[in-house]
């Protein structure tokens, strides 16, 4: 391309979903078809809650780029949306789904304003998955990827506004390069007439010396400006400052490293100036790493301790809402079948958000950075519910891995044996809790071992948890999560795909609720939480890829949920799932 050039191109998807939903199982039926006795005063024929459903939509986002030289380019997405239903244009909407102004400034600063997407460390900016997936089948993993694209989850990246510059200074003896990267954004409100604006200012030093040392400095600072509401109820300052480190030693077969993050958190909550809370703490996370390189081998021990008091908003922060998320029927709406039991109750309060809605609820995701710790279900993550940041945390963390997704076998292995720093929920004995975790998976090219020219392939995954914990108040919770996928392609472009997706949870866990100040509440310190449930989902169908971006599928889903303890909860949901997608 000539640099002087006027450049104008197009992007963008187009996609058309359709879903019929039906409900049914114990939750609906009268006391005498449920097997507990005693709740037969409170059990009655559910005749007003919604059975079925059918809901879906067409989207277009066409994004437009002007580039009229290397310095600038102006990117918009547009999109145009019809509700399923909508005909003639009624319930049809055109917005601005992303603004984007970026470019190179004298061929050395990278640059962009407006809507952009950051990570750094997973101590400082960090977007942690919501739960094990990494061999979730195919045909869950695309469903899923609708509301990741939906959401703005692009890898472990938030989505923001505000501008981010980058540049790299070579030289020619001593090191090889030094990165500055520079941002300052600011955040969604949450209540625009009580919750003030919430901006974030960092960057990172990053220095090569050779491919053998790299060294590297973060630092976010995320504030709340209490002048731009007039009673904000409270405003909040978190800082965090770490540096990290990688030194590698290259040799013919094996290369050995040894890497690692540390730092600190400082955090101030205030409603005026003579009334805050202030925390401190720290973490050090350590690591060495052997990869045997003809066999794609890689094997690593991490020792990490982070303390009780440490926060990181921009890394803490949850993808998803366990329990439901504020909406036309209190904070715990679910976007499907919400109210049940005669309208009395919403399905999020009763084991909360399910593994179907994990992949199909568009509005369960949270795209706002929190200045507390979110509330989360211990079934689906106990042990990192905060990702690899997670406080209160120390331990080892050992694993494996073999070969990529290019190879015949793809694989890894991880166990993390981990515990608490100080004690939380005990008082009397200040007991610490335990945790074990367990969690790997395989991908297998069963054609490429057998060398058929059409796809056979197969995933499988599991990840197990478990906590415990003596003392006055002792824990005792089970977790297991299994994944199986597979794809079989019949004819040229035409796919047969499958998947199953379980978890089980057993036991108890004191659950925590916090105030606005991210302390535990003295007053509700500790629920002892009791599980005894399991969910099954499975889903089978058809895709048929036109190009390479471009597929229509059709599924068959069913969804059962489980309570051992409260079967009269039992409840089921049949899927059929219509996806055409087009990606330019």
């Amino acid at each position: 391309m000539v640099s002087n050039a006027q450049v104008v191109y197009w992007n963008g998807l187009g996609r058309a979903l359709v879903t019929g939903s039906y409900l049914n199982g114990n939750i609906l039926k009268p006391y005498s078809d449920s097997t507990d006795q005693a709740n037969i005063v409170t059990q009655y024929k559910d005749s007003t809650s919604a059975r079925k459903s059918t809901d879906g939509y067409t989207i277009f986002d066409l994004g437009v780029n002007a580039q009229p030289n290397e310095a600038l380019r102006a990117s918009a997405t547009l999109r145009l949306s019809n509700s399923f239903g909508g005909f003639y244009g009624d319930g049809s909407q055109f917005i601005f789904r992303q603004l984007r102004l970026d470019g190179i400034i004298g061929k050395k600063v990278k640059y962009e304003i407006g809507d952009i997407d950051l990570e750094l460390s997973k101590y400082t900016i960090f977007n942690s998955n919501e739960i094990y997936n990494d061999y979730e089948s195919d045909i869950i993993a695309q469903r899923r990827s609708v509301v990741e694209y939906e959401n703005f989850n692009f890898g472990n990246k938030w989505r923001l506004q505000g501008a981010h510059i980058e540049t790299g200074l070579r030289f020619e003896q001593g090191i090889e390069k030094l990165g500055l990267r520079a941002f300052a954004t600011r955040n969604r409100r949450y209540t625009p007439s009580i919750t003030p604006d919430r901006y974030m200012m960092g960057g990172r030093v990053e220095l090569v010396q050779s491919r053998m040392l790299q060294v590297g400095g973060n630092y976010v600072y995320i504030f709340d400006a209490a002048g731009t509401v007039s009673s904000p109820g409270l405003t909040n300052q978190n800082q965090v400052l770490t540096g990290d480190w990688k030194v590698t030693h290259y040799m013919d077969k094996i290369d050995l490293s040894f890497y690692g993050e540390a730092g600190k958190s400082n955090n101030k909550y205030a409603v005026i100036e003579k009334d805050s809370v202030k925390t401190d703490d720290y973490f050090y996370d350590l690591g060495l790493s052997a990869k045997y390189k003809p066999w794609l081998l890689k094997l690593f021990v991490n020792y990490r301790n982070v303390g009780a008091d440490f926060f990181s908003s921009g890394a803490q922060t949850r993808r998803v809402n366990d329990y439901g998320y504020n909406g036309p029927h209190g904070n715990n709406t679910l976007g499907m079948f919400d109210q049940v039991q005669n309208n009395a109750v919403q399905r999020a309060t009763i084991g909360g958000a399910t593994l179907l809605d994990y992949v199909s609820d568009q509005n369960l995701r949270n795209l706002n950075l929190k200045n507390t710790l979110m509330a989360f279900n211990p079934a689906y993550n106990n042990i990192t519910p905060y990702g690899q940041a997670t406080a209160n945390r120390k331990g080892l963390t050992i694993g494996a891995s073999l070969g990529n997704a290019e190879k015949v076998v793809k694989a890894d292995f991880v166990a993390d044996l981990l515990s608490e720093v100080a004690s939380q929920g005990d008082t009397v004995d200040n007991a610490l809790r335990k945790f074990t975790g367990l969690k790997g998976g395989a991908m297998v090219n069963i054609h490429k071992l057998l060398r058929f020219e059409k796809n056979i392939i197969f995933t499988a995954g599991a990840r197990y948890e478990k906590t415990t914990r003596g003392g006055v108040s002792p824990v005792d919770l089970q977790s297991t999560l299994i994944d199986l996928g597979l794809t079989v392609e019949v004819v040229k472009n035409l796919d047969l795909i499958g998947g199953i997706k379980t978890i089980t949870a057993k036991g108890n866990e004191y659950i925590y609720v916090r105030n606005d100040f991210n302390q535990i509440r003295t007053d509700n310190p500790f629920s002892n939480y009791k599980l005894d449930q399991s969910q099954f989902l499975s889903t089978f169908g058809a895709r048929y890829r036109f190009s390479k971006n471009t597929y229509f599928t059709v599924n068959g889903v069913t969804q059962s949920v489980k309570f051992d303890d409260a079967s009269y909860n039992n409840y089921k949901i049949n899927q059929i799932f219509f996806n055409y997608t087009m990606i330019f």
